[in-house]
């Protein structure tokens, strides 16, 4: 199978209903003001690689820098305003080509998109107007920024409505177009992990496993991953962010692989733990470790379901692993607090919320409701036997409880 998300893209009605959704929680007389950002400066004549706020492409669709979102409510009515950089051909010549303005309306839905320049002097013309402002106060941008300080010489810098905690809520919640782009980002995932297998034999080193994975996923469409995949060999794995993939990998040792296709701007994020043998076949240990570890992340989906919470999951699949080690001599039968001493070998939250960001935006006490996505990734790290691992799926919450939307590893 080869999945292709090149050019997958969600429709304008999408982006459409979600400004909808904003403007009904918007004050009246009231304009939004979003930034796209910039890609920070790398060096004198580069650049590091752009991706646009999150919170601006989620009302937009647009991944153009500097370009700016406005939704103005006014007598009851919401009109949305897109800002981009006009096209250039020259420019173009040297940094590709940019969105005539009759793309971005057809990606956003926005019929009015003006040139950026015009951006400050309809600013003006708002400040100089009785609106009140909007803004994301998550947004770090220099265009947020400087917005801020316009705002400080006026007197509307304390009654600023701030947004992004009522974007966060809209996040948490998957509509069915965006579990298709997750399951997207899923299958590019998983036919890259398929690719390498083959390939997986002592002596291959990190970086070839790595450059295998990044490869397929390009190949698939998928330019810029959800974050860096990483890979670490026997002792490697005890970093849980293990930066720089160079190692030999010997026979027996377990390999680390965690990584995630993008698709439409959505993350996947899935974990795998192999063998370096010529059969595949894991050791008494490594079996027992991978088994303990599927069986905390099926008590996981278990607990997966409305109204549950990240803190029940954490505490229900930290009782199952704490029963698993006491069973593997890992904690003492005589630890009179397993819960307490399974800390030593559980290292990190058994799930995260999954979206346009691999940890996505959310509310971490709220409790779970159907349509959010979270990737579940139970690890445990024994640093006596040498080694660790996660086992992650991406999960989402139904009416009655919870579905993989990956293929478990088996």
């Amino acid at each position: 199978m080869f999945t292709d998300v090149t050019f997958y893209q969600l429709p304008s009605s999408e982006f459409s209903i979600r400004r909808e959704k904003i403007f009904a929680r918007l004050p009246n007389n009231t304009v939004a003001v979003l930034f796209a950002g910039k890609a920070p400066v790398a060096s004198l004549d580069e650049s590091y690689p752009f991706l646009p706020n999150r919170n601006f492409f989620y009302l937009s669709g647009i991944e153009q820098e500097e370009s700016v979102l406005l939704l103005i409510k006014s007598g009851g009515v919401g009109q949305s305003r897109l800002y981009l950089y006009p096209r250039e051909p020259e420019k173009e010549k040297w940094t590709g080509r940019r969105l005539a303005y009759e793309e971005a309306s057809e990606i956003s839905g926005i019929s009015d998109v003006r040139e950026l320049s015009a951006y400050e002097r309809d600013l003006d013309e708002l400040l100089g107007s009785d609106i009140n402002f909007a803004w994301d106060e998550s947004d770090m941008s220099h265009q947020r920024y400087s917005l801020e300080q316009t705002l400080a010489k006026t007197d509307r810098f304390d009654s600023v409505t701030e947004i992004s905690s009522f974007l966060t809520q809209l996040r948490m919640l998957k509509s069915p177009r965006e579990q298709e782009a997750i399951t997207r980002a899923i299958q590019v995932t998983e036919e890259s992990l398929e690719v390498l297998l083959p390939q997986l034999r002592p002596g291959i080193s990190e970086r070839e496993v790595y450059a295998i994975l990044e490869s397929e996923m390009i190949r698939r469409g998928s330019f810029f991953q959800g974050f860096k995949t990483i890979v670490a060999g026997g002792e490697n794995t005890l970093c849980l962010h293990y930066p720089t993939p160079v190692a030999m990998i010997q026979g027996g040792q377990m390999i680390q692989i965690d990584l995630g296709a993008r698709a439409a701007g959505y993350s996947a994020d899935i974990s795998r733990a192999y063998t370096a043998n010529t059969d595949g076949i894991r050791n008494s240990r490594q079996q027992a470790l991978f088994e303990l570890i599927c069986e905390c992340k099926e008590t996981a989906l278990k607990t997966i379901r409305p109204g549950s919470t990240i803190a029940k999951v954490n505490e229900e699949t930290r009782k199952t692993a704490a029963s698993g080690l006491r069973d593997l001599g890992v904690i003492p039968r005589s630890e009179k607090d397993p819960l307490e001493a399974v800390k030593k070998y559980y290292w990190h939250n058994t799930l995260h919320h999954l979206g346009l960001d691999v940890h996505d935006v959310c509310d971490r006490e709220a409790a779970f409701a159907a349509d959010m996505v979270f990737a579940v990734e139970p690890g445990i790290y024994i640093p006596e036997w040498g080694f660790g691992f996660r086992v992650e799926d991406d999960v989402l919450v139904t009416a009655d409880g919870s579905r993989y939307l990956s293929h478990p590893q088996k």
